[in-house]
């Protein structure tokens, strides 16, 4: 249980120190990787965050474009919107959960919350995000550019940034490690033992099973996530995000697995499901793939509609069967929408916006670096969302009087 702006909310207890995913960069917009980063010390220097002036609504403030970094404003936003780690990042205490001794020395986590606490002045009309695109290009030099760069590539390693960043809360086990569900020993294996407001909010489990076809064996893995990465259906101009998700979770048949019941190799059946579900569920969509029929290698985007809920994303059935006891601290299993990344364009030429659900004023809003403006929710479903960011938490606690 955690109390954030005086609301009590039921919150997983675990977590990491992630390492750094691969990704295949082939299949992501291309970037040119110009690093001229300045060299300045930003612990002794103001954050330059060049605003210009004027009053919006609260959380209404655009972000300034720094040569293609809408990739960036475009997460920033959708992050921004995500209340409670907006009400975390507003309250002063945040800064005795910065962990001083990791990578990144509580700077990302540091960065983020000053243009959070920026952008919910309401005295701005737009800011310049320059320090913090400074600090993360100091740890991945492709971000400290100006050249367009992947939001869910950014968005996956901020995770984990922002993790070991305020990763200061040591794990609580009711009984002795060994005694522990296989499933709770890879959560906390996985996380060094230590947890995170991050982790607490963005991160879940996935349940692989493997079984033999002869005999039955079964063998299971568990791994973390903070995002779940679904292909879109072949030759489909529309499909549903039910679609996406039967196909991440519908088993498929391994050839040549070694049964260690068997004791040799057997045909076996593949199985993936949810052993933790998160508090924020984020989705990303595979839409960049080399395309088949080139003669040399280029590639394609999938401008597929996928028609998504606003409200009631009920992923009770995705859960697995055997972790359902785990699943009882969620007071539901139904997620609703708040924030979309989308990306339009191709792979070589693109842009990002954001489409949030605003808390404060109740209505969705278009991000577009520094211009924003309202929208309709029937406008929020479109060929380019990119990332879709859902919560089972209360949009806003109803004893909040911002």
């Amino acid at each position: 249980m955690v109390v954030v702006a005086g609301y009590k909310i039921k919150l997983p207890h675990y977590h990491q120190l992630i390492p750094y995913k691969k990704f295949d960069r082939s299949a992501k917009p291309l970037a040119d990787h110009n690093h001229n980063l300045r060299s300045r010390d930003l612990d002794v220097v103001q954050r330059d965050f060049a605003p210009v002036y004027g009053p919006v609504g609260r959380g209404l403030t655009g972000l300034k474009n720094l040569g293609n970094t809408c990739y960036m404003n475009s997460i920033l936003q959708c992050l921004s919107n995500t209340y409670f780690l907006n009400e975390f990042f507003h309250d002063p205490a945040y800064k005795t959960r910065l962990n001083r001794n990791n990578k990144t020395q509580g700077k990302i986590g540091e960065e983020v919350a000053a243009v959070i606490r920026a952008l919910w002045t309401g005295q701005y009309k737009c800011i310049a995000s320059k320090n913090l695109r400074y600090v993360v290009g100091q740890y991945e030099r492709q971000f400290g550019g100006i050249e367009q760069q992947d939001s869910h590539e950014f968005l996956t390693i901020l995770m984990d940034w922002l993790h070991s960043d305020l990763q200061t809360t040591q794990m609580h086990m009711s009984t002795s490690f060994d005694k522990l569900p296989p499933s709770e020993k890879a959560w906390i294996e996985h996380f060094k033992g230590k947890s995170s407001y991050i982790s607490d909010l963005f991160y879940g489990q996935i349940k692989s099973t493997v079984k033999c076809k002869r005999c039955e064996q079964e063998s299971a893995t568990y791994e973390s996530f903070s995002n779940l990465s679904l292909e879109l259906p072949q030759d489909s101009n529309i499909c549903y995000l039910e679609n996406c998700l039967d196909m991440y979770f519908h088993g498929e048949e391994v050839r040549g697995w070694h049964c260690p019941k068997c004791k040799s190799n057997q045909d076996a059946i593949k199985k993936l499901d949810i052993s933790r579900l998160p508090s924020i569920l984020v989705v990303h969509f595979k839409r960049f793939y080399a395309d088949p029929d080139a003669m040399s290698t280029v590639y394609r985007k999938k401008q597929t509609l996928v028609k998504f809920p606003l409200n009631e994303l009920n992923m009770t059935h995705y859960l697995a069967r055997t972790e359902v006891m785990r699943n009882q601290r969620l007071t539901t299993h139904r997620y609703h929408l708040y924030g979309v990344s989308n990306h339009y364009g191709s792979m070589e030429s693109g842009h990002y916006t954001a489409f949030c659900l605003n808390s404060v004023h109740q209505k969705w809003f278009k991000f577009d670096d520094y211009n924003v403006s309202s929208i309709d929710a029937s406008d929020v479903q479109a060929s380019a969302a990119y990332i879709l960011f859902y919560s089972l938490l209360p949009v806003r606690p109803q004893s909040d009087v911002r």
